[in-house]
């Protein structure tokens, strides 16, 4: 495991010239380590706990790769001469789309027990699994247009979450709640399903496309476009209230959040940069400064990971662990010691009505278009693997 010297990455954002009514970010506070070395190409790293999982074509072919943090161990997870796409992890639970069938399924498998299992049988395409416990979710196209379907691992049972005509796309999956965007209003909205009350919610109704979500706990993030603006938005299930988290031109994509962070891939340094936003503090960090591309993050507890790509142009897995006993100290106001014994004068009390002064929940816009050349996330229209890099894209041309 190789560790990129930034114990404490301390960069200036300042220096670059934003356009009018763009702020800079305080850099994010921790250590950057680099997972990978392969000179092969690692794409699309997923998170959860102690574990990463990524897609890797070290074999000449897409295979699941594993990197377990906890025993600095790698482990491959498919053999298969196939390929391998988009892997989910969740516990001992590792899901991905498979095509060594003749067409793509769902494919999962257990580190505990160590067996694979093919998870769909049906002839059409099986697209994006995610996973929660025991359920896994993902855009299915067997009905002639692209629904979400949810397997139970422990009943064994499948089930069609959507029925509507048009197409749903791209499931996240928190305890009892999926996610998705929809195309039924003629454009991408986000819509909300509780799988206990079996009740469906539109959560967006901007004309604009709202696309890719994610969900942590009652949060919603996801990329929403409009005012020629693509930012990164939040829904917070709970209090039924939306917020914008950025308010920059530039173009943002591939939102995930965990706990009290927001973390994303953006473009306004004129490379792809990964930003974290922290919803308690309301402070916006970039994360990575290198100035090659940083793509695709994920997010588990206080660690993010991304692929980065170096001189030599190959995608490594990289992580990132925030500094979270620090991550708030970016200028001499911070705010008043918990216990507050803070020797200010006995009058001077923190201010029970608690006005942060923290502007009013700046919040991520929404957008699109990842702009991801050899990345760009493989072909929907089924495999256009041209060469080995060009990623599944979940388009509408089915």
């Amino acid at each position: 495991m190789k560790l990129r010297q930034s114990v404490m990455i301390c960069f200036i954002v300042a220096s670059f010239l934003m356009l009018a009514g763009n702020v800079a970010a305080q850099p994010a506070q921790g250590n950057e380590t680099q997972l990978t070395t392969n000179e092969s190409r690692q794409y699309f790293p997923v998170i959860n706990d102690d574990k990463v999982v990524w897609m890797d074509n070290r074999n000449d072919n897409w295979d699941i790769f594993m990197y377990n943090i906890s025993a600095e161990e790698e482990m491959q997870i498919t053999s298969n001469e196939s390929r391998q796409y988009y892997p989910a992890v969740y516990g001992d639970n590792i899901v991905w789309m498979d095509d060594r069938e003749g067409n793509w399924d769902i494919f999962m498998y257990n580190l505990t027990s160590e067996e694979e299992m093919q998870i769909t049988t049906n002839e059409l395409r099986q697209y994006f699994p995610a996973i929660y416990d025991d359920k896994i979710v993902w855009q299915d196209s067997r009905n002639g247009n692209w629904d979400i379907y949810m397997y139970n691992i422990t009943s064994e049972e499948e089930t069609q979450i959507t029925t509507n005509e048009s197409n749903q796309r791209n499931p996240a999956i928190y305890n009892d709640t999926i996610v998705w965007e929809d195309s039924r209003n003629d454009n991408r909205d986000i819509f909300m399903y509780n799988i206990t009350s079996e009740e469906e919610t539109q959560l967006t109704t901007n004309e604009s496309h709202e696309r890719v979500p994610a969900i942590y706990n009652d949060t919603v993030v996801w990329i929403g476009e409009g005012n020629d603006s693509r930012q990164v938005y939040m829904y917070n299930i709970t209090s039924e209230e939306e917020m914008q988290v950025t308010d920059n031109d530039s173009i943002k994509w591939s939102p995930a959040v965990a706990e009290d962070k927001i973390v994303w891939m953006d473009y306004r340094n004129d490379n792809w940069d990964i930003f974290m936003y922290n919803i308690t503090s309301e402070e916006e960090m970039q994360v990575t400064e290198n100035e090659t591309a940083q793509r695709n993050p994920s997010i588990s507890n206080d660690t993010a990971v991304w692929m980065g790509t170096n001189e030599e142009n190959n995608w490594d897995i990289y992580m990132f662990t925030f500094n979270v006993t620090e991550e708030t100290d970016t200028n001499a106001t911070q705010q008043m010691n918990e216990t507050e014994e803070t020797d200010m004068n006995e009058t001077q009390q923190v201010n029970d009505t608690e006005e942060t002064d923290m502007n009013e929940t700046q919040q991520v816009n929404d957008t699109e278009e990842t702009d991801m050349n050899e990345t760009q996330q493989v072909n929907d229209t089924e495999e256009t693997d041209t060469n080995a890099t060009q990623q599944v894209n979940e388009t509408e041309e089915m």
